[in-house]
């Protein structure tokens, strides 16, 4: 990069840190720097070079934080990259990702997983492969907190979002495991409200089977199912193995045994 460059691609940095931005879009940037889009674009090639920047998605661009430059920000804040790449449109960071948010799974999530409205075409985010997860927006805000730039699934939607849809997280037992780490983290008024209002109602019979059967402390015994239960329901949709045990209480029917999904959220 040239002295002149260098210079311009600093001044650019300063002026958005100044601003007390994170992430900005190519419009952004050639608007503070007043040059044509090609000599925008030149610019911000050489930054992306220098290791100043990082390009989450087309147009949209991140600043390295100072003692991660050289690296992908999004390996180390993902909330960065998601907050960039999705400015201005409702979002939440949900399934694995918040999982791994909250330190509620041992192996970390490689891909990323983002509930929105909107239909997203980009496959890849900093080099991750990105899921986009369609909830009406009326959802996406539920049980959702502030993370940075971005939103992520509260302890309690991220549960109830893996419980929804478990074969997003990793199967029943990472769902299990996810459970028993929160533990007495976990909200019980807010678990249930939010299951009410997103109507989740099979969602909150999973996690109550998992905390019952489990006995995961500050969590068994205290939940209850949002409306009578008349049929049964597999613990992990959709598989086509047949299931091996049942609970009484919560008529959830677990495709493993109590004993070997106990055994894996132990190691």
């Amino acid at each position: 990069m040239s002295h002149d460059s260098h210079n311009a691609a600093l001044r650019l940095v300063d002026d958005l840190v100044a601003d007390g931005k994170t992430h900005f879009t190519f419009g952004e940037a050639q608007q503070r720097f007043g040059q044509s889009p090609s000599a925008t674009g030149n610019l911000l090639r050489r930054m992306l070079t220098a290791g100043l920047i990082d390009r989450v998605r087309r147009g949209h661009y991140v600043i390295r934080q100072l003692g991660v430059l050289g690296t992908p920000s999004v390996a180390e804040e993902v909330a960065l990259a998601v907050g960039a790449a999705f400015a201005g449109i409702p979002h939440r960071m949900a399934y694995r990702t918040a999982l791994d948010e909250h330190d509620l799974i041992v192996h970390p999530a490689r891909s990323i997983y983002v509930a929105t409205s909107r239909r997203i075409r980009t496959k890849t985010l900093s080099g991750r492969s990105l899921h986009i997860v369609r909830e009406p927006e009326t959802s996406i805000s539920i049980g959702a907190i502030a993370c940075g730039s971005s939103w992520v699934s509260g302890v309690e939607r991220a549960l109830l979002d893996a419980a929804m849809r478990p074969n997003l997280v990793g199967g029943a037992a990472v769902l299990a495991e996810a459970i028993a780490t929160a533990g007495n983290r976990i909200d019980i008024a807010a678990l249930i409200d939010y299951a009410e209002d997103l109507g989740w109602a099979a969602a909150l019979r999973r996690i109550g089977s998992v905390a019952d059967t489990l006995e995961v402390e500050c969590l068994a015994g205290r939940l209850h199912p949002l409306k009578p239960i008349s049929a049964d329901l597999d613990l992990e949709p959709g598989g086509n193995m047949p299931h091996c045990w049942r609970d009484a209480r919560w008529r959830v029917r677990w495709q493993q045994s109590p004993d070997e999904i106990a055994s894996v959220v132990k190691q």
